[in-house]
């Protein structure tokens, strides 16, 4: 397939903007790649992988599948081991690609085999601390590894910071890119020039430090080369060939234009990138939790001077643009460091400011020492909002928020809260300021039914739950989102004169254990349900409780199975799958209750 077929498909098959401008932008590249290089034997890892959808046509997945990518019955959005044996490595995060890359070249070193290593990673991989632990590490490859470094400017939204600064420098390098564009048309005006193109190769090198100081690469004992056009299939397959040759490992910067083949996209990368607008003003028939805590920060902000936000490399998809727009001097891009966020994040709230952290739920993974060491063990004031918390459904198993209840439950002074809805995540918002202690709210990606906004909310008490209605029978303790579930429930359970309590939990971490405690003494069965694992969640919490307070009542937790859940075409259809529907749930709970 040659470029433009590629672009048409991927064009078709994208109509809902999802990757839309980074897998537009690296479709020469991708054919070049693999016009040079022999996959599977020559391994090409994808940094976050994204980008991967010319990779999979070239691949043999130009068919139907492909038509459905991130949907149900259809291809991955990502490289997943178990779809080809062209994906080598399972990912869907930044800053993988280049240890993982030098792990599999060294094993092949080891085991004697033949091929190459290419690491495709973006310039905003960059910044993350992962791939500059690599760097430290890059010698070990010799010369099997092969980094090509994509750079287009952006990550989601414009890169940041003094790595994007100096690649930018290297770029604008004019003086160093004329004369080597100079250099290699004298080559082929004479006869026998294009064969002398390989020796100009091996001196630009020379030419490059003469005009621009030793890169950064280079300190790392990685060979560099470029910047080149990522738009030329023919150039870029040439400094692939003169890779290939390397004996040490070697970088190849290649220059492309996120979005290329749709103006649309090249105009606003950021919107096309896979999200819609995040953060607008006005809310309208719909809404969501995003829009909504890019409003309260800003609301928060004005009344409370010390409040400042952060985010890695994420301010359009957690709707904190408009509150950089508002107060420039108190918002921080960090990039993809995650890590860096939350350490950073406490030294602010050492000398007296409060910061809005606003990191995926997945990302938050990455940085679970800085939490326990730099804000918990210290008690530090944070407000971290969890965004993509539980089921992310057409992303997939690299995305889904289901673990992070487990992975901060258990940190001493972690306070983890969830809202049912747009009005009570306001209130734990404007609540959190006044505890004073490390506090995570998470919340879904989910559209929300628009309602009039309370921005005056009363406090809520630290630890406690809500009773929303009484019943006899069974006890439904619910978590966040998972409370509309909870009310279909009770109707369905209702017309079977089976009668519920209802129970808004809203905390996760610390829970009220008086109200279910005193809940267990009255009723026949308890039943949780969270957007998170059954394992280690907060159903598992309310389960230890009764346990460790000798009430033996039956208990059931629902949720989603402790497994890597695959990527759908929604939430709904996941939750069929496995079963937490509330019909399906109904019928379980009536077996408990042998009716």
């Amino acid at each position: 397939m040659v470029d433009f077929e590629i672009r048409k498909k991927i064009l078709k098959t994208i109509k809902k903007r999802i990757h839309l401008a980074s897998n537009l932008g690296i479709v020469e590249l991708t054919i070049a790649i693999h016009k040079v290089f022999e996959s599977p034997k020559d391994q090409i890892v994808f940094d976050v992988s994204h980008q991967c959808y010319a990779h999979k046509l070239l691949t043999g997945r130009n068919d139907d599948k492909f038509l459905k990518i991130r949907q149900s019955n259809g291809y991955a959005g990502f490289c997943s081991r178990s779809e080809s044996d062209h994906d080598i490595f399972t990912c869907g995060h930044s800053g993988t690609a280049l240890s993982s890359a030098i792990g599999l070249a060294v094993a092949k070193k080891i085991h004697q085999e033949d091929g190459h290593v290419i690491a495709v990673l973006g310039d905003a991989s960059l910044t993350n601390g992962v791939t500059l632990e690599a760097l430290n590490n890059v010698s070990l490859a010799a010369g099997r590894l092969i980094v090509v470094l994509n750079d287009n400017g952006y990550a989601i939204t414009e890169n940041v910071g003094a790595i994007a600064n100096y690649l930018n420098g290297m770029v604008r390098s004019a003086w160093y890119l004329k004369l080597k564009t100079l250099i290699k048309f004298f080559f082929r005006a004479f006869p026998g020039g294009y064969s002398a193109v390989d020796w100009f190769a091996k001196i630009k090198m020379v030419i490059k430090g003469l005009i621009i100081p030793s890169t950064l690469f280079e300190h790392y004992g990685l060979k560099y080369l470029g910047p080149i056009d990522g738009h030329s299939i023919p150039d870029i397959t040439e400094n692939l060939e003169f890779c290939k040759k390397s004996k040490a490992p070697i970088l190849l910067h290649v220059k492309t234009q996120k979005g290329r083949g749709l103006q649309q996209a090249i105009d606003n990368p950021s919107d096309f990138h896979g999200l819609a607008p995040a953060g607008s003003d006005k809310l309208t028939s719909k809404t969501s939790y995003q829009e909504i805590f890019g409003l309260a920060a800003i609301k928060l902000a004005e009344t409370h001077k010390n409040i400042v936000a952060i985010t890695a490399a994420m301010s359009t998809g957690t709707a904190l643009d408009k509150f950089k727009d508002r107060f420039p001097d108190r918002f921080f891009d960090v990039g993809i460091a995650e890590e860096h966020a939350i350490t950073f994040a406490a030294g602010l709230s050492r000398n007296g400011l409060l910061p809005l952290c606003a990191i995926y739920s997945t990302f938050l993974q990455r940085s679970l020492d800085n939490v326990i060491h730099d804000i918990a063990l210290q008690n530090l004031p944070l407000i971290c909002c969890i965004d993509r918390a539980g089921i992310n459904s057409s992303d997939g198993p690299t995305h889904h928020g289901l673990f992070d209840i487990a992975y901060l439950k258990f940190i001493p002074n972690v306070i983890i809260l969830q809202p049912k809805d747009g009005n009570e995540f306001i209130q734990m918002l404007f609540s959190a300021i006044q505890w004073s202690k490390p506090c995570f709210i998470r919340y879904p990606k989910a559209e929300l039914d628009t309602c009039v906004l309370n921005w005056t909310p009363d406090t809520i008490d630290l630890g406690t739950a809500e009773v929303v209605n009484h019943g006899r029978d069974v006890c439904l303790v619910s978590l966040g989102s998972m409370y509309n579930t909870a009310l279909a429930l009770h109707k369905n359970l209702s017309n079977s004169n089976i009668f519920c309590t209802i129970i808004n939990a809203r905390f996760a971490n610390p829970i009220d254990e008086g109200l279910i405690l005193e809940m267990a003494r009255k009723h026949s069965l308890i039943v949780t349900l969270e957007d998170h694992s059954i394992k280690n969640g907060f159903g598992s919490s309310v389960a230890e409780l009764l346990y460790t307070n000798g009430i033996f009542i039956p208990i059931k937790i629902f949720g989603w199975p402790n497994e890597f859940l695959p990527h759908a075409t929604s939430r709904e259809s996941l939750a069929d799958k496995y079963s937490i529907t509330p019909d399906a749930m109904a019928n379980e709970i009536k077996k408990i209750l042998g009716k």
